[in-house]
């Protein structure tokens, strides 16, 4: 009840490493960084097809540029140890040069996107 009242939806899940959502995530953006590492396509474009296309709210890169690159990182490598290093959650190389170039995302001002301080 606690959950519906603040807006949200339960869901009863079996216990296991990661929250439903962070499993989920982890191999998504690290399919965005692929299709960029590639260079198939660039974080704005990747960006905009997800949210035309898919209906995502923002995109793989805007969501990281939020939440912290090196939120972000993180998360992904406590799942990778936590599923016995699973090349599905394996942290892309492009997050960890710009986790330690010191590109943050919104909060540094600078990530995938630039942003004004």
């Amino acid at each position: 009840r606690f959950a519906e009242e603040l807006g949200k939806v339960p869901v009863l899940a079996e216990d296991s490493p990661g929250f439903i959502v962070n499993r989920v995530a982890r191999p998504y953006y690290n399919e965005a960084l692929r299709i960029i590492s590639d260079r198939v396509a660039k974080p704005e474009q990747i960006d905009r097809i997800m949210k035309q296309a898919g209906g995502f709210k923002m995109g793989p890169f805007e969501l990281q540029d939020l939440i912290g690159l090196d939120v972000n990182l993180a998360t992904t490598e406590s799942v990778y140890t936590r599923f016995n290093h699973e090349s599905r959650f394996k942290p892309s190389r492009i997050q960890q040069r710009m986790v330690q170039a010191g590109s943050l995302g919104r909060k540094t001002g600078e990530g995938f996107y630039s942003y004004d301080q």
